[in-house]
């Protein structure tokens, strides 16, 4: 679990984090794309236990809904062609698909009730740029500079305490995994290769953990 989450959830640890520190930017409503990435579901379990007043919707692909409903994390799961659907409420974004027509149909719908608009990643690789992301309304989509934010949450909590709350919330975040995403292990160069094109092209199933080893 460590070598697979453990890089991932330290990033959902901090844009929890800085949200918290700014008072979630007013939002009664935690929106996150690509639901069923490892970084999202860490961001969802630390805001789980850590902002439990915030409403957590998981927005995904139609044929994820079902893993990401499982998963216990979310409030809400809904399909990215049901985005138009969600009653309109003060709301943040995190946005780690990186498809730029979803995070503009969010900001289409949310508008300016939408009081924060963040970029982490890029799961859909294929679709980076197409359309939806120029002139939106709503706030400016910002990146999110995970070791900027580290230095800020170490300077608020001080060494020790950060820690001690990273590891709190990892364990957490264990627990409410159980055994939701399931281990594989494979070996060699090539089991390496195939695996990677695989996941580039969206066919890795998210219920499973890949570790290649030598």
């Amino acid at each position: 679990e460590r070598m697979i989450f453990g890089p991932l959830f330290k990033t959902g640890f901090l844009i929890e984090s800085f949200m918290r520190r700014e008072n979630w930017f007013g939002a009664d409503v935690l929106l996150m794309t690509s639901a069923s990435s490892k970084t999202a579901m860490g961001l969802a379990s630390v805001a789980k236990h850590r902002s439990p007043h915030v409403r957590r919707i998981g927005l995904t692909s139609a044929g994820n809904v079902a893993f990401v409903e499982q998963t216990g994390l979310y409030d809400e799961v809904v399909a990215y062609d049901a985005i138009g659907t969600l009653p309109v409420c003060p709301a943040v974004v995190v946005d780690f698909a990186g498809n730029a027509a979803v995070l503009g149909a969010v900001h289409r719908h949310y508008g300016d009730a939408l009081g924060y608009s963040c970029m982490v990643g890029a799961t859909h690789i294929d679709a980076r740029g197409q359309g939806g992301a120029a002139d939106l309304p709503g706030p400016a989509p910002t990146l999110f500079f995970a070791p900027d934010h580290a230095v800020a949450a170490v300077k608020e909590l001080g060494p020790d305490r950060f820690g001690q709350a990273v590891a709190e919330s990892w364990h957490a975040f264990l627990d409410d995994l159980g055994h939701t995403v399931r281990i594989e292990r494979h070996q060699g160069l090539a089991a390496a290769r195939d695996h990677f094109a695989a996941m580039v092209r969206g066919e890795v199933d998210p219920a499973v953990g890949i570790v290649i080893e030598p």
